[in-house]
């Protein structure tokens, strides 16, 4: 009994220590957020659980692109900054000794992201998107570097789990589709695309190809050395990105890649789609879109979904067109999350749906700059506190973070700066829910992201102390996610014991 007794008063203690130090350093949060400087460091240092809706290639800052290029020899576009391959000639001059002039260095920049945009011609939107068709061949065969940048960023900034958005393996499906005309129509039994030898091998392919990437990546950070990159620390997997903006077959048959790819390897762990909503193509057959991923997902249902819906705003589209994206991403494709989301507030139902939402749990993945920029989505005309008032999860993320010139901190900071009623406990919320909602394999830790209340098998252990419960720790050697989210919580009490 009196051993029980000093159990229960050692475990009581280890409790209060944590409260103290989460509420001396809530305390120390609401003093320092007035400070744009010190709430950024106080961010930078802030543990993230993951970033769920980052696209690698919009994640690659321009100096990293130009120096690609120049190193790889290709040619770029004087007046736009178009990227290409050699051989180089006077209206294609190569961008080594191009970009070796500095005014011609800046230009660069600005074309390959956001940087002066507001001094150009050009609205946020248009700046945005007519981007990557510049850059994108700058990165080709840089895949390797790539990875390298995007974990290094969430490796410094304290960051548990990464899902990059990319395309590999895209372009050969929408050159099987355009070669196969009727092949893919949406009215095909979904099995047959499924079980279409052509997509088998690009399949095979891509892993393979994924299989080199991965190892570049890793001989460039050091992984598994003394002197490993903070990027090798990061939890990395990969949703399938489907470009929407084609004729419909070839989007068919890049959904059926997706699904493939997640069914074949465990590093693709969802699906998604991008490129402009509001372009013509996607409008026209955005319905036909989510029921063949409906289709495909009741032939695979556990083939995750996140979605970009709803990516508007107001003014960008006729009215008839913000009805119901959203709601269509939930009940005909499926989808788990939903990406931006903006235009909730101008969906009929809309009520309606953020009681669902909230009820099955999809989260929202939001995009504060990227918002701000693209749609001129700012403060209260942000959706985020509506969905934060049905009680709809929602996480920060990146979105295209090279193009936007930002990194993850400055999403949190810039959540602190610009919602005051958020206070500490709501942001290590907003950080567990960016693991909790990811699509990494294995059950939870937490019952409850608001409070960090671990499962019942571990509901006696306590973050950054030794597992004691055997069955707690087999718990945690099964479940990936839930492994990460100890990692998450200790390194939460970590943070909590020095920040204040």
């Amino acid at each position: 009994m009196h051993r029980l007794a000093a159990l229960l008063l050692t475990s009581l203690a280890l409790l209060g220590s944590a409260q103290a130090d989460e509420a001396s350093t809530a305390k120390a949060f609401q003093k320092l957020r007035d400070s744009p400087w010190l709430l950024r460091q106080f961010m930078a240092g802030f543990p993230k659980g993951g970033d769920l809706h980052n696209h690698l290639d919009g994640s690659i800052y321009a100096e990293n692109i130009i120096q690609w290029a120049a190193e790889d020899g290709k040619c770029v576009a004087p007046i736009t900054g178009q990227i290409s391959y050699p051989p180089c000639d006077a209206s294609r001059p190569a961008m080594k000794g191009y970009a070796a002039d500095s005014v011609n260095y800046r230009q660069l920049v600005d074309a390959y992201s956001v940087r002066n945009y507001e001094r150009g011609a050009k609205s946020g939107h248009d700046q945005v998107f007519d981007t990557f068709g510049r850059f994108i061949p700058g990165t080709l065969g840089r895949e390797g570097d790539m990875l390298r940048e995007a974990t290094n960023r969430r490796g410094a900034e304290n960051t548990v789990y990464l899902e990059l958005l990319q395309s590999w393996g895209m372009d050969k499906a929408r050159a099987i589709a355009a070669a196969e005309p009727g092949a893919f129509r949406a009215d095909h039994p979904a099995k047959d695309w499924a079980s279409h030898p052509a997509l088998q091998k690009i399949v095979a392919d891509t892993r393979i190809e994924l299989d080199r990437i991965e190892k570049r990546w890793r001989e460039l950070s050091h992984c598994g050395q003394a002197n490993a990159e903070p990027g090798c620390g990061v939890a990395l997997r990969y949703l399938a990105q489907v470009i929407r903006t084609f004729p419909p077959e070839q989007v068919n048959a890049q959904i059926a890649l997706a699904f493939l790819l997640v069914k074949a390897d465990p590093r693709w762990v969802g699906l998604n789609l991008v490129a402009p909503e509001d372009d013509p193509n996607t409008l026209r057959h955005y319905t036909e879109q989510m029921s063949v991923i409906g289709a495909l997902g009741k032939l695979y249902p556990d083939v995750k979904v996140s979605l970009h819906a709803g990516e508007f705003g107001f003014g960008l589209v006729p009215p008839e067109d913000f009805k119901d994206h959203i709601r269509q991403a939930l009940d005909i494709a499926g989808a788990r999350r939903i990406g931006h989301g903006e235009a909730i507030g101008l969906e009929t139902g809309a009520l309606d749906t953020l009681r669902d939402m909230a009820k099955r749990g999809i989260a929202v993945e939001i995009n504060l700059t990227s918002n701000a920029i693209v749609h001129d989505l700012r403060g209260d005309q942000h959706p985020w506190m509506l969905y934060r008032q049905f009680g709809v999860p929602t996480a920060l993320s990146a979105d295209d973070e090279g193009v936007f010139r930002i990194d993850l901190t400055n999403e949190y900071q810039r959540a602190a700066a610009t919602y005051p009623k958020l206070n500490y406990r709501d942001f290590k919320q907003l950080s567990r829910n960016a693991l909790h909602y990811g699509f990494v394999e294995g059950q939870a830790l937490l019952a409850d992201t608001g409070n960090g209340r671990f499962v019942a098998v571990c509901a006696s252990e306590r973050a950054g102390r030794e597992v004691k419960n055997t069955r707690c720790r087999d718990f945690l050697t099964a479940n990936t996610k839930a492994r990460l989210q100890w990692d998450l919580e200790t390194r939460f009490a970590r943070f909590e014991s020095q920040a204040h």
